[in-house]
This record gives structure tokens, sequence and C-alpha cells, in this order.
């Protein structure tokens, strides 16, 4: 059974190793800059008591994770074999419950599952840029209820 939950430290493993295999499988033809290592500092220094981090979690397994800081979703990754049963929408839900006067993200304009699966959810895109980090194009998106 799947619970939504608070992210705890003995979870940041695999919490970083959903993030980085999520995002290397999404995208296959584009090398990140930065290694493993790099996103579990990153996921530390940026996130871990600075933001609010929910998991979907089965037991042991982490399943999903959603990021919450400052009005913005950071990170929203859900296990490709768990894709398709409603996590990312309850991590979702959780993340419009503790921000209602709104929310916002980008994601990479090439990422059209992720913008499918934001508009289906009620946000609306806006500007484009450019990720700092990766150096890939993306696009803005606002929820406001």
């Amino acid at each position: 059974m799947v619970v939504i939950r608070r992210f705890l430290d003995r979870d940041l493993d695999q919490v970083v190793t959903l993030w980085f295999r999520s995002w290397t499988q999404t995208f296959p033809n584009l090398h990140h800059p930065q290694s493993i290592e790099q996103w579990k500092l990153r996921f530390e220094q940026e996130y871990v008591g600075q933001a609010a981090i929910w998991v979907a979690a089965d037991g042991d397994r982490i399943l999903g994770f959603i990021v919450v800081g400052a009005g913005a979703i950071e990170q929203l990754f859900v296990a490709g074999d768990a894709q398709r049963n409603g996590i990312g929408a309850a991590l979702l839900s959780q993340a419009k419950q503790m921000n209602p006067d709104g929310l916002r993200l980008t994601t990479l304009q090439q990422n059209q599952q992720a913008r499918r699966f934001y508009e289906k959810h009620g946000f609306v895109s806006g500007e484009t840029g450019v990720n700092p980090i990766n150096g890939q194009p993306n696009i803005a998106y606002y929820w406001n209820q």
C-alpha cells in the first residue's frame, strides 16, 4: 500500500537514486553534466532542511517524491515502473494543499510527458528559458486555485 509521508533522512539514497535514474531514463540522449554524487550533494544542500519533501512509499521502497520550496515545485519524480498509478497526482495534491495560493515550476521543454501531466492537473504554461544546471531549454508552469 502506497503512503504519502514526509521525507526521512534514511530516504536520501533511495530518493537521489530514483531522481537520477528517472532523469537519465527520461532523457536518454542527454548527458547530464553532474554525477550522481553531485546530485546527492545538491539534494542535501539545496533541499534537505530548506524545503518540504514528501515521498510516496510502499513499505521500504520509495516510488516517488516531491520537493516544494517557497511556492515552487523544485522536483517531482516517480519511478518508471510506478508511473500511471496516481502517485504523481497524489504528490502534486500534497503540494497544492500546502500552497493553496499557487505553485510554479519549470520542466524541460522536450519533456512532453511531464508537460501533459501538469496541464492535466491545472497548470498553465508560461515563459521559456534555459535550465541553469544542464543548459537545456525549459518552460515555466503556474497553478492558481
